[in-house]
């Protein structure tokens, strides 16, 4: 009797064990999982936003009016990208996906076009793309809803702030949400302020 006692109290004990171990190994499977998803967030993150800082630091280079476009989610500017002589203009803007099912509903597709080409848009998880708009004193000038294309308005935009959200395009696997990664750059192109 005693050993069919032990034999049970064994077999309980080996299951309870059993179960802390696989408990530990979805734990950290779930773990390597979330990191993983953070990690591309932040890298896709820094993809856009080195595109982005790229262009918008050459706004109004060789180029006459710098702004033609503004917007809180939108800009059309002019800039010599190829350094030609000819300028060239530059469009960014958002707009929102067909989201499959199972996906973030708050992502966005980037947009950016250069002259008449076919604009080309990646949505690596965006949620948000705000510009902001400060003229030589540092103060913010407002832009109307639907964004301006007055000279006399975007002539006093001396610098833009660009605000980007991003989030991953499924939840985690340890909770109920996204991974998210915020990036917050002020630029000021050398041809704006030179326009002072």
């Amino acid at each position: 009797m005693d050993t069919m006692m032990d034999t049970i109290g064994s077999a309980v004990m080996a299951s309870l064990i059993m179960l802390a171990v696989i408990k530990m190994n979805v734990s950290l499977a779930d773990t390597g999982s979330d990191t993983n998803v953070r990690v591309i967030t932040q890298t896709n993150l820094t993809a856009i936003a080195d595109g982005i800082t790229y262009d918008f630091y050459k706004i109004g280079f060789r180029s006459s009016p710098a702004i033609i476009f503004a917007d809180t989610s939108a800009i059309t500017f002019r800039t010599d990208l190829e350094k030609d002589g000819n300028p060239d203009t530059v469009r960014y803007w958002i707009s929102t996906p067909l989201v499959g099912s199972g996906l973030n509903p708050n992502m966005l597709i980037l947009y950016r076009s250069v002259n008449s080409s076919s604009p080309t848009g990646a949505s690596l998880g965006q949620t948000s793309f705000l510009l902001t708009y400060f003229d030589s004193t540092g103060t913010e000038i407002p832009v109307p809803a639907g964004g301006t294309s007055d000279q006399g308005v975007l002539s006093k935009i001396k610098s833009v702030r660009i605000a980007l959200m991003v989030q991953s395009p499924n939840m985690l696997m340890s909770d109920t949400t996204y991974a998210g990664a915020y990036w917050v750059q002020y630029v000021s192109p050398k041809n704006l302020r030179s326009l002072m």
